[in-house]
Order: structure tokens, then C-alpha cells, then sequence
């Protein structure tokens, strides 16, 4: 009787879905229903399901399952007969002919019923498995089935592998219905970890708070990390973190117990030879011994268990020669006996013993081996036993917290705990003082960017634009891009996840389609966009568009849409929000009003908003709150200029203290002033000093420090206004220093 070899990779749901006993299908409902809407259809219903690695695709996929057995559930869904594909399996063999013939097997069951359903995992795992194993003509013949109606497919899809998917076959986008699955919303994120941090209680024997899930759940919204596990789409970048935060939080519980670390981080705050200092060590003194205790009957069960382990694969070695022996002796009687029996009358008399082997006893020496072994496995029991018991009462009293966690995190993006650490409001509430700290001179800037910040954070925004849009305009160098950089700092703790548009880069025509994706037929259609996949992975982010006067009058037409609906589809279909995203776009349009000494401010501005209205769409000025938000900077005076050459020296310091040297560069005001008004230019703004500092300052005080590695101290530098050369006095004792150090930025100092 030949069997069914395509049973073999043909996973029936039931059984898909009792592999995973944990699993619960909570906090997609939405996207179930959406799901089983295309699949109800009569035309285009089979499905492309598209979402970021960690997102749940597979888990919607067992939702379906799951709604089987709901009392709402549609009977057009219930009578669906689910079989999951197994990829690896179908392709293991490596015998091409073999293949085939499973494939076709496995063809000729799914059309067997019209209502099932094939769902695979990876698309584009199937895909690569059908080329290396010469197997291409499978997608055509999976199309060809589906087009006939005669059972449909989900195919699951990352982002990143839908090119390679869409270009499998040319009747794809007609067969099937893409649906894009987009990350939980905060609601649904929570409900979800909530029901799946469950599964890490049970693997780790330690509980979790309440706080610890809204961390982990913040700490990942908010940021991303390059470490792999925490770059995955929601809810797994959350879970993932969770995991390692119960790692780090139970390796540190079980070297020294919590309670220990508390008491001893309090003795160093009490006062010396005082009574609470000495009922604190007898505590601690009690809690040492306690906890040695414990160490020591758990490395005493874990010994047990080696050795017990091991007795028990000697005896098993044992067991296995003496039944062997065993054969072979009886083996050689019943050669005997047969010789023997050939003239003897009493052939069908056989020994005892070769009757009890035939009768299935077994001999004295292999029954006393299997009480042994019977007794050794029941110690093991017991020993493992009294070990989990052992364990669960340290586990006892360990809870993961928000603390935790947030240390977790701390190590795994480099952002110091402090800064992950502040209240959000407090941020906000800073966010002026912050900004300032770095952008100099631009006070009523930075005062409307803070404000349309807060507005957002609160809630007292439209929903369905971006939680800020800013324009902002002015002369080269006076801290448009530096204020975009700086609100990144202050929102995100890090000035890299600022997402960068240079816009010089979109001059042509066709450079929209670097944004969006370029148009159906032309090389890359299957990519997608720069701006859109990155707004995919990350939708809470800082946009800089620098330079827009730069770009092609068609990138303004994604602005528009940008600005005003706060969503955008790209060439594929696929639609991303910038609900939660600051936008700022940066000109140079006007800067010669504010360079000219002969106009004032106002002057300038309006001046400059008239070039605006010449260049620009009416439309798409307005998208700016009304043109509330389009900023005029000033140009900077000697004042901020001199400000900005301190902060300069700070960075030095800062640099030279971070390579282990105990140097320290000063220099007097009157120096300071003297070198920003002989190389400020307004024309160059402030990147003129920093630039000055480059190219004179550092390559003096280099040499110097290669000249003479071991000095420490003050090392002064002058500048002769005369000259305009600068000297460097050579390193000298703080104490004989005489004066003061430039004033810094105290971010620097």
C-alpha cells in the first residue's frame, strides 16, 4: 500500500496551531476581519500578506484557525479547510524527480476540496528553494491552481522581499490582493505583550510588573537599535527586549540575591558606627549566610545530578552488553542442543533456560541491572525535584521592573540610562532650554518649534497631519540644520536618527520616484522608495528636507500631500503615516535680505516672504500652519559668534579628556573676541569660526601634545591681532595658572 508522501508537508491548521499551545489571538481583530473579507470574495481572493519581519503575519494566520471555532465567525470561514506548507520538508530530499512528484501530489490534494487554503510561511523562501533545486516551474503551476479557483493561498511576505515576490510571476497583482500589516497600535501592542510576556514568565520562573511592559513597550516605540533582535517590527521588538531584560535581571538575582544590593547600597548612606549601620550589617551578615547556604545545597543537588546522570549511562551501557552476552550465550546452547538432539529421544525437551528467553524473560543479571537502574532514575526524580523547588523559592521573590528593563536597554543602544530616565514631560518642558543650549541667537525659533512640539505630545494636534511642519529660511550658517539636529537630541537622545533629505539630490524630473518608488514597468518598481521604506521602519523620527530650492517642482507635489494628509502610498500600494513625525525643510531663498546692511529684520523678512511667494505654490506655503511656521532666522552677531567659538574650545576639551590626558586649552576673552571678529563673515555664518579653530587651533595644539606627551596641566593659547597668528604656551601646573578660561557653553565645559 503506497502512502501519501505530500501528507508529509501539508500541515493541516489543527495541527499547526497545537504546536503552539501557548498561543492566543488577541489585539488583531481589525486586520482578522479585513482577512477574511478578501478571502470571501469571488475575484483576486487569494492573499499577498505583506508586513516588516516580527510584525505577526504568521499569527494572523493562526487567528484564522483560531476563529474556527468563535460562534461569529462566518460560515464562509469556518468550512475553509487550512494547510500550512512545509517549505524545508517539500525541498529536503535534493532529488529532483522526487520533488516533482511530492508537488504534484500535494497539487492534486489541496484541489481535492475547493474551500482550502494554502499558506506560505516565507514566500520568498519557496521562491529561492524552486530556483536552486531547478524547480521554477512550481510557482507556475501553484498560479495556474489558484487561478482556476481550485483552492486559494496566502503567501507571506517581509517588506524587503516583496520585489523578488512580485517578480515571480506576471499574474500576481491580478490573482491576489495585497494587504499590508501595519504595526499594533499602542492599545493593541499592549494587549498583545500582555498575553505573550506570559510564555517568558513560565521560561524564566520570574514574574514581571505592569511597569516593566509599558517600558519595554515605550523604550521600543520610541527608539531603534541596531542590535538585530530589537530592529524587528512590533510586537517582537518588545518581546525580544523583555526577554533579555528577564536574562539580565535572573543572571544578576542569581549571583547575589536583590535583597543583598538593596541593603548594601543603603549601608553606604548611613552614618558611621551609628546604630542603623549595625543593625544594616547584622542583616546583611544574616542574608550572606543565608544566601551561601542556599548556593551550596543547589551546587550540592546539581553535583547529585552529574553523578547520578552518569551512573545512569553506565548501567544503560551495562544493560546493552549483558543482553548482548546474553544473546550470544544462548545462541551457543541452542547450537549445542540442536547438535545433541539430532540421536537423542528427548528432542522436544529444551532447557529451562531457553525456554524462559523464548517466553520473553530475561536473565537474573539483566533484572538486577534494570532495579538498579529503576532506583538510580527514581534518586534522579527526586534530586530534580528538590532543585526546581529550590529554584522557585529563589525566584520567589524576583520581579521584573521598569528599572530593569531600562538598564536592559541602556547596554543594548549605548544612551545612558540617566537620558532614557527623564520624565517626558520634563523633556518637554525643557525643550527651549535644550535647543538654545545648542542653536545660539534664535530664540523665537526655537521658542515656536518647542511649542508646536508640546501641542502634538499632548494630543491637541490634528490626527491625521504630522505632529509638526516648519520652514525654515535665513542666510547660510545661522542653525537651520543645526536646529533640526538638536531636536532630534532632545526628542530621541540621539542626533543620528535624525532621517536626512539633501535635496540637490533631486534636481531631475524622475527623482520623485527615488522617494515613492518608481512607476510600474521601470527598473526598481519592486523597492520602493527611500522616503516611504523609511518611514515604514521607523515612523517616529525627525525629517529634514535640507536645501528644497534645490529639488525639482514634482517633489513638491509629495510634499503637499505629506503636509496636508500626514500619509503617503508609495509606488506598490503600500501607505505610511507621518502622524508622528516632525517635518522641517530648510531654504536659502532670501538670504542676501538679511545680509544686506542696509535693510533691517523686518525689513528682510518681508522682503524674503515676497521671494517665497514668486518661487512657491500657495498651496503648499499654507501647508506650514497657515505660514505660522515659516521661520525667518537672524544672522548672527559677534556676540553669538564669540559664544560659538567657546563652545568650540569645550569640544577640544573634551575630545583631549577623552583620550586619557590631563590637559586643559584656554583662552583669554580678549583673544577670543580678537579671532571671531578678524575670520566671522556673515556669508559663511557660524561655520566659519568652527572651521577656523580646524584649520589653525588644532593642528598647533596637536603638535604640541606629540612634542611633548607626558605634560599636563594648562596649555594657554594667544592670539596677536597684529599677526594674526596664534601662539601656544606650553603645558604649566594648574596652579600656576593666572587666567581665566574662555566662558564656555556649559554643555562643553
Amino acid at each position: 500500500m503506497t502512502t501519501d508522501t505530500s501528507k508529509n508537508f501539508l500541515i493541516r491548521g489543527e495541527d499547526y496551531l497545537a504546536r503552539r499551545p501557548e498561543f492566543t489571538f488577541v489585539g488583531r481583530e481589525k486586520e482578522l476581519q479585513q482577512l477574511s473579507r478578501i478571502l470571501m470574495r469571488n475575484k483576486a481572493n487569494s492573499v499577498l500578506l505583506v508586513g516588516a519581519g516580527g510584525v505577526g503575519c504568521t499569527a494572523l494566520c493562526l487567528g484564522l484557525e483560531v476563529a474556527k471555532n468563535l460562534p461569529d465567525t462566518p460560515f464562509d470561514i469556518i468550512k475553509k479547510r487550512l494547510f500550512w506548507l512545509d517549505t524545508d520538508g517539500l525541498f529536503s530530499s535534493g532529488n529532483m524527480q522526487q520533488t516533482n512528484e511530492n508537488f504534484q501530489k500535494m497539487l492534486r490534494r489541496l484541489s481535492h476540496y475547493p474551500d482550502t487554503l494554502l499558506l506560505i510561511e516565507d514566500m520568498r523562501d519557496f521562491i529561492e528553494a524552486t530556483r536552486n533545486n531547478g524547480c521554477t516551474h512550481f510557482i507556475n503551476a501553484l498560479m495556474q491552481a489558484v487561478e482556476r479557483g481550485k483552492f486559494q493561498a496566502i503567501f507571506e511576505c517581509r517588506d524587503e522581499d516583496l520585489e523578488v515576490v512580485l517578480k515571480c510571476h506576471s499574474n500576481i497583482s491580478e490573482c491576489y490582493t495585497m494587504m499590508d500589516l501595519q504595526e499594533p497600535d499602542n492599545g493593541s501592542l499592549k494587549t498583545i505583550v500582555q498575553e505573550a510576556v506570559k510564555s517568558l514568565q513560565a521560561f524564566h520562573h520570574v514574574g514581571i510588573s505592569e511597569e516593566a511592559i509599558d517600558t519595554a513597550i515605550q523604550l521600543t516605540c520610541k527608539y531603534r537599535v541596531r542590535e538585530m533582535s530589537l530592529s524587528r517590527a512590533q510586537p517582537e521588538r518588545t518581546m525580544n527586549l523583555l526577554d533579555r531584560a528577564f536574562t539580565a535581571y535572573r543572571q544578576a538575582a542569581h549571583g547575589q540575591p536583590p535583597e543583598l544590593t538593596e541593603k548594601q547600597s543603603r549601608l553606604t548612606q548611613t552614618k558611621p558606627n551609628s546604630k542603623d549601620m549595625k543593625e544594616l550589617e547584622a542583616e546583611i551578615a544574616a542574608i550572606k549566610t543565608k544566601w551561601e547556604d542556599t548556593q551550596s545545597r543547589l551546587r550540592k543537588l546539581h553535583h547529585n545530578q552529574s553523578e547520578a546522570e552518569e551512573t545512569l549511562r553506565r548501567l544503560e551501557d551495562e544493560l546493552e552488553t549483558q543482553r548482548k552476552k546474553d544473546q550470544e550465550d544462548q545462541e551457543e546452547r541452542k547450537a549445542a542442543y540442536e547438535e545433541k538432539a539430532k540421536a537423542d529421544t528427548e528432542k522436544n525437551f529444551k532447557p529451562f533456560s531457553m525456554t524462559t528467553a523464548a517466553a520473553g524473560f530475561e536473565s537474573e543479571e539483566v533484572n538486577a541491572l534494570k532495579a538498579v537502574m529503576k532506583k538510580v532514575q527514581d534518586a534522579i526524580e527526586k534530586n530534580k525535584e528538590e532543585f526546581v523547588a529550590l529554584t522557585e523559592e529563589i525566584n520567589a521573590g524576583l520581579e521584573l521592573k521598569g528599572e530593569h528593563v531600562l538598564a536592559e536597554f541602556s547596554v543594548l543602544s549605548g544612551i545612558p540610562a540617566s537620558k532614557l530616565n527623564r520624565d517626558e514631560k520634563a523633556k518637554l518642558l525643557e525643550l527651549d532650554k535644550s535647543l538654545s543650549s545648542r542653536v545660539f541667537g534664535q530664540d523665537h525659533a526655537v521658542k515656536k518649534l518647542a511649542d508646536a512640539v508640546r501641542v502634538a505630545r499632548v494630543g491637541l494636534k490634528d490626527p491625521n497631519k504630522p505632529q509638526a511642519s516648519f520652514m525654515f529660511l535665513g542666510p547660510s550658517g545661522v542653525g537651520k540644520t543645526e536646529m533640526a539636529k538638536a531636536l532630534t537630541a532632545a526628542l530621541h537622545d540621539d542626533e543620528r536618527a535624525l532621517l536626512r533629505f539633501d535635496m540637490s539630490e533631486y534636481m531631475e524630473k524622475h527623482a520623485v520616484a527615488k522617494l515613492i518608488g518608481a512607476p510600474p514597468g521601470y527598473e526598481g518598481y519592486e523597492a520602493g522608495g527611500i522616503l516611504t521604506n523609511a518611514m515604514r521602519r521607523n515612523p517616529y523620527v525627525v525629517i529634514l528636507f535640507d536645501e528644497i530650492e534645490k529639488a525639482h517642482p514634482d517633489v513638491f507635489n509629495v510634499f503637499l500631500q505629506v503636509l496636508d494628509d500626514g500619509r503617503l502610498t508609495d509606488n506598490r500600494g503600500l501607505t505610511v503615516s507621518f502622524s508622528e513625525a516632525v517635518i522641517i525643510m530648510t531654504t536659502n531663498i532670501g538670504q542676501k535680505n538679511f545680509l544686506d546692511p542696509s535693510m533691517s529684520y523686518d525689513e528682510a523678512v518681508a522682503e524674503t516672504i515676497q521671494e517665497l511667494d514668486n518661487t512657491y505654490r500657495l498651496e503648499f506655503l499654507n501647508r506650514f500652519n497657515g505660514r505660522q511656521n515659516i521661520v525667518c532666522f537672524n544672522a548672527l552677531d559677534l556676540a553669538v559668534i564669540e559664544r560659538i567659538a567657546a563652545r568650540e574650545i569645550g569640544k577640544l576639551n573634551a575630545q583631549i579628556k577623552a583620550q586619557g590626558r590631563d590637559i586643559q586649552i584656554v583662552i583669554d576673552d580678549a583673544s577670543l573676541a580678537a579671532i571671531c571678529k578678524d575670520h566671522y563673515s556673515p556669508s559663511n555664518g557660524a561655520r566659519g569660526i568652527p572651521g577656523y579653530f580646524a584649520a589653525k587651533v588644532h593642528p598647533v595644539i596637536a603638535n604640541m601634545l606629540l612634542e611633548s606627551e607626558l605634560s599636563a596641566g594648562i596649555m594657554k593659547v594667544r592670539y596677536d591681532k597684529k599677526t594674526k597668528d596664534l601662539q601656544v604656551v606650553p603645558s604649566t601646573l594648574p596652579e600656576a595658572h593666572d587666567e581665566k578660561p574662555a566662558k564656555r557653553d556649559k554643555n562643553y565645559a
